[in-house]
């Protein structure tokens, strides 16, 4: 997954999580509230919600994508380029070695094993 699709999906989301902090907050059925209020708490950081039980109303929360983002750009710049891993790992002591891959073709053949 790249950046972009990446950045992509947390915007959509962020979009669905808004929309149900704008339901949530603007409902008046008490019994839907207390349902919808229960399980949303379950998935909060999922959801990039918080919930404020003073005035009983979610808002969303923008750093968790933010954080979300910045982590994969961390995780993508430290193990994309193997170069950034082994030498934190040299720098532990701990020895590296390099491999060569060689990607034969694009196919995986199955055999259907027979007892």
């Amino acid at each position: 997954m790249t950046f972009e699709q990446m950045k992509a999906k947390t915007s959509a989301a962020l979009e669905k999580a808004q929309k149900t902090v704008d339901f949530f907050n603007s409902a008046t059925d008490k019994d839907v509230k207390d349902y919808l209020r229960d399980n949303l708490k379950q998935n909060l950081n999922k959801w990039y919600m918080t919930y404020d039980s003073i005035h009983d109303q979610f808002t969303l929360n923008d750093m968790l994508p933010k954080l979300e983002l910045y982590n994969f750009q961390v995780n993508e710049l430290i193990y994309k380029n193997g170069i950034s891993l082994a030498k934190g790992y040299e720098d532990n002591g701990i020895k590296t070695t390099k491999a060569d891959y060689l990607k034969v073709d694009d196919s995986i053949s199955t055999k259907k094993l027979s007892f």
